[in-house]
């Protein structure tokens, strides 16, 4: 946008090929200027460079439901890590870099290691990961691991 509100792009639209999106959600932009889509009914992540060239794409064994409270969200880490939030399997799923799955934590529940829908993560810039325990009604931190 412009200082006056005015959108300066707009990418994307309704399908499966890449580049467009059935129910984008969560949205990161890594240190490199990447941008990494959630593309929820898709059940993917696409990751474009600054000026929206695709990148890659990476399958993610979740969001399979269309139901209203199903929208995760991801962040990226300084490594380029992404985590993802799966609010209807109460968890969050690590990818690295190159997509590879390399930590899924979580459940229903309301103790520090559980979840009651997660939907928003964000990293800080120590690394530490914050989460919204939406059903919860907590934000939950972990520290860089």
């Amino acid at each position: 946008f412009t200082a006056d509100g005015v959108p300066l792009a707009q990418y994307g639209g309704f399908g499966s090929e890449i580049g467009l999106f059935q129910e984008p959600v969560g949205i990161a932009v890594d240190a490199q200027g990447n941008v990494y889509v959630a593309d929820t009914w898709n059940q993917r992540i696409q990751k474009f460079d600054a000026n929206f060239n695709f990148i890659a794409q990476w399958q993610v064994q979740a969001w399979e439901g269309q139901a209203v409270l199903n929208k995760p969200y991801l962040a990226v880490d300084a490594d380029g890590n992404i985590v993802i939030s799966d609010p209807e399997q109460h968890r969050l799923i690590k990818y690295s870099s190159d997509g590879k799955v390399q930590a899924v934590w979580g459940a229903l529940g309301s103790d520090l290691n559980s979840f009651n829908l997660p939907t928003g993560v964000a990293f800080d810039a120590k690394g530490n990961l914050y989460v919204a325990d939406s059903g919860n009604q907590r934000i939950l931190i972990f520290n860089k691991q």
